[in-house]
Order: structure tokens, then sequence, then C-alpha cells
């Protein structure tokens, strides 16, 4: 266990595969209210409020997949390497 000021971090990996699929399965409950939302006329501030809460859900599944490759979950616990997280970060951040 590492600790810094004001956090603790635990080394320990933890994989959730579940949490990741439920988490999609949500988001795309959430895209189908927002197409029906808009095909029943309800209120575009109602819309648009729909849509920041799928945004919010999608970077968190984006976390919770940099996490999982961080942490070897994704890769059958082969830890990423330096060149690939560089990758990641050049991604995460839109940097070509």
């Amino acid at each position: 266990m590492i600790v810094y000021p004001q956090r603790v971090y635990n080394m320990k990996k933890i994989c959730q595969p579940e949490r990741i699929i439920s988490q999609l399965h949500r988001i795309e409950g959430q895209i189908r209210a927002v197409e029906k939302m808009y095909q029943d006329k309800r209120g575009i501030e109602d819309i648009v409020c729909q849509v920041k809460a799928a945004r919010a859900s999608l970077d968190s599944v984006m976390k919770l997949l940099v996490d999982d490759k961080v942490g070897g979950c994704y890769d059958s616990g082969r830890v990423a390497k330096k060149e690939e997280l560089l990758k990641l970060i050049d991604v995460l951040f839109d940097v070509t």
C-alpha cells in the first residue's frame, strides 16, 4: 500500500468486467431514452439533461477501462508497458 497525503492507494488490482458491462448497458438505455424523448417531442432541456447523464456515464466507463488496462485486468494479467500507456494518453487527450 502506498500512502500519499489525503489518499491511500491500494496497489492490489481489482478487475471488474461485470461492472463495465453493466455500465455499458446502462448507457445503452440512456441513449434509447434520449431517442424516445426526442421522438415524443419532450422539452429540449430534459433531453439535454439526459444526454449529459449519458456523457457522464461514458466518462465513468472510460475510467474503468483505463483502470483495467493499467492494472493488467484487460490483457490477462499483463501490466501495460510504458509505450502502451503513452499511446493511451494520446488517445485520451486527442494528441496526434
